[in-house]
């Protein structure tokens, strides 16, 4: 072991005093090769495990409107913010009133044509899917499978708002009848 571990690392300074402590017991190319390949699958099957292993991301938004854009159209300010989402998520909405204002927010499909999946409407915390009044927190479980552009408006830069798309499940591929 010690004439191989010269060989391949004799360049390095103070190599050789180091040598010295290793026992002079020659391997086989074999053994070698056996130890060196099971350390290599090792870490190329754990690799592979975190990778593949986890769920989908996660998405949490703490949207402040102090540098947004403004929007003529509406006359808000405007933020935009994408998500590529596929399973079953929790989706949590609310906003910390610092100011009376108004927020909305519209969730879209991204694809060839953005077509609208939701609306909210934010008048001084309380939060509206029209025509229905939620209260000051959203809070359902959806299912979903596509990229999506969530575009969010304000009438105040002072408004903050919070949304959590807290990934919980994989999407079953067929539902039953």
């Amino acid at each position: 072991m010690r004439s191989l571990t010269l060989q391949h690392l004799g360049w390095c300074p103070g190599v050789n005093s180091i040598a010295m402590q290793i026992p002079d017991k020659e391997y086989s190319d074999r053994r070698v090769f056996a130890y060196s390949l099971t350390v290599f699958l090792v870490i190329l099957g754990i690799s592979l495990y975190f990778s593949f292993a986890r769920g989908p991301e996660s998405y949490s938004w703490d949207i402040e409107f102090t540098e947004a854009a403004y929007d003529d159209v509406l006359d808000m300010y405007f933020v935009e913010k994408h998500a590529s989402v596929d399973g079953v998520y929790n989706a949590s909405i609310w906003a910390d009133t610092t100011a009376k204002g108004n927020i909305l927010i519209r969730l879209f499909y991204q694809g060839p044509r953005d077509d609208l999946i939701q609306e909210w409407r934010i008048t001084d915390g309380v939060i509206r899917v029209p025509p229905d009044e939620i209260g000051l927190l959203y809070n359902d479980e959806w299912s979903w499978r596509a990229s999506t552009v969530w575009k969010i408006y304000s009438s105040s830069r002072d408004l903050k708002l919070h949304i959590r798309l807290q990934y919980l499940k994989n999407a079953p591929a067929w539902q039953p009848p």
